[in-house]
């Protein structure tokens, strides 16, 4: 998702001075507590629209009615640098949003309050969802939505092409003979390269799932950078086909700075795309589009999850009052305030029920991916190893240099910074 924060890196001096927090106390009073009238809560959220915006309010007024607290928030701009200092100095909110991606730095750091599973309604969750914020069996964050990856048809491309939508190969392997061609029909009825055929992505938070398939470890269980090994660059291969294609292009190469701005524009036919552009598509391009699953790769089908969550600050002096803001904000009633607005799809099967999600047709293949899907989470130093990925694969798949090159000077890379960090 564009607003979501895929990474976060820290210093040495800054992890060690957060650290200390985790001896921070326990909650002085039953969780049980919904009357807490006369307290203030301090969240700590970002923007990522106005749907977003008028999401966050609905779902406050409904629990300050149901609570009588007053809730004020805290907005980030740059969450990574903003709430490390705000951790180093104490002054965190009481919760605040905490990508999949960046939970285990959170954890380790030891600024997370561990919640109630009971309160937190745990079990109502998809458990992809919600392993992704536990630790040792120990819950410390809630997600609060998610969304997951589709290929995205232009349907009105395919008209003009006179291809049909069932035509669309469902593996990989079968997009790779067949793009070529669709490739030719697209420059026949639009002009050579006016229109291409579909979008890749260069970076992890995408292609982590391809890269793990078959026992691919891309960071390994000490965090360092994996990416030059064997399994990783067999799978990377498949990259190098679409690429050979000739028949794929970047968002960026469009001239566009994301997929759905590529497909919403008439740059692309075909995109790998999450459900957060679905209001876009349908209010400002106006797109006549269909949603197919992901394709497979190896035999199965493979997409990313991203999930943010809500986690509880281990410093704060409410800590009954905040662990209610996450089990209201993340309950079948808050959840549905918040899904109904913003267009995310909810973390818990009773509210996709509630939304009647499966009777729309995309959003329904959205929510499928949620079962066969990847969530991008691997340790505390996943964002590092991606950017020393972004930094050099895109010489490999331009041919200006070998994959095995590139993911080793990538790997030299992103250890020296962990090593530093460390």
């Amino acid at each position: 998702m564009k607003s979501w924060i895929k990474g976060i890196g820290v210093s040495a001096a800054l992890m060690a001075s957060v650290g200390m927090l985790a001896a921070c106390g326990n909650k002085s009073a039953s969780s049980k507590q919904t009357d807490f009238k006369g307290q203030t809560l301090k969240i700590g959220i970002w923007y990522g629209s106005d749907q977003e915006r008028s999401g966050i309010n609905k779902v406050i007024k409904g629990f300050e009615k149901k609570t009588g607290a007053k809730v004020t928030t805290k907005v980030y701009t740059n969450f990574n640098t903003q709430i490390q200092a705000d951790l180093s100095g104490h002054k965190a909110p009481d919760a605040f949003y905490m990508d999949s991606s960046m939970y285990p730095w959170f954890e380790k750091q030891g600024v997370l309050e561990k919640l109630d599973a009971k309160q937190m309604q745990s079990s109502k969750f998809y458990p992809n969802l919600i392993n992704a914020f536990k630790t040792k069996g120990n819950l410390y964050g809630v997600p609060k939505d998610n969304s997951t990856l589709g290929l995205m048809v232009n349907k009105k491309m395919l008209n003009k092409t006179g291809v049909k939508i069932t035509s669309i190969p469902t593996s990989y392997d079968g997009l790779i003979k067949w793009l070529p061609g669709f490739q030719a029909k697209l420059d026949k009825a639009y002009g050579k390269n006016k229109v291409k055929a579909m979008t890749y992505d260069q970076d992890m938070a995408r292609n982590y799932t391809i890269m793990k398939t078959d026992g691919g470890k891309p960071i390994k269980s000490n965090g360092d950078a994996n990416l030059a090994s064997a399994k990783v660059l067999e799978n990377m291969k498949l990259y190098q086909r679409l690429v050979a294609t000739g028949a794929v292009a970047t968002a960026k190469d469009l001239g566009a700075g994301d997929n759905g701005t590529a497909f919403g524009t008439g740059k692309v036919a075909l995109t790998e795309e999450g459900n957060w552009t679905y209001q876009v598509q349908n209010q400002q391009y106006k797109t006549d589009y269909a949603v197919l699953p992901m394709p497979s790769y190896k035999g199965s089908r493979r997409g990313m999850i991203f999930t943010v969550g809500w986690g509880e600050y281990a410093g704060s002096k409410v800590k009954p009052l905040a662990s209610a803001w996450i089990a209201y904000a993340t309950s079948k009633e808050g959840q549905s305030k918040w899904a109904k607005t913003v267009g995310t799809m909810p973390s818990r099967p009773d509210v996709a029920k509630e939304l009647k999600l499966t009777d729309n047709d995309a959003m329904k293949t959205w929510l499928g991916a949620t079962k066969y899907s990847t969530v991008w989470q691997d340790g505390t130093t996943a964002a590092t190893v991606n950017t020393s990925y972004q930094n050099f694969v895109a010489k490999a798949l331009d041919g200006k240099t070998t994959m095995k090159s590139a993911m080793t000077s990538a790997d030299k890379q992103a250890n020296a910074a962990i090593s530093k960090a460390n």
